[in-house]
């Protein structure tokens, strides 16, 4: 199967599909339907869940430094 005849049985653009090839940046939606073609997704959500296990899915956000008090003796 070819770059087009892959792209129609998607129904995506055959630069689409090109772009996934090589690894360069494209809709996650595109990128989604040509793993589940191939039977890949569930690897994916797989190796996504053990990550956040790993890493913790809470992230915390920085603390804002408190605002400097000025004094008034001018």
């Amino acid at each position: 199967m070819d770059q087009t005849e892959f792209a129609a049985r998607l129904g995506i653009s055959r630069r689409t599909v090109s772009a996934i090839e090589n690894g360069k940046p494209v809709v996650s939606t595109s990128l989604f339907m040509a793993l589940e073609h191939f039977g890949l997704l569930d690897d994916i959500g797989e190796v996504v869940t053990a990550l956040q296990k790993q890493i913790g899915t809470t992230k915390q956000r920085k603390q804002r430094k408190p605002p400097k008090v000025l004094s008034n003796d001018f």
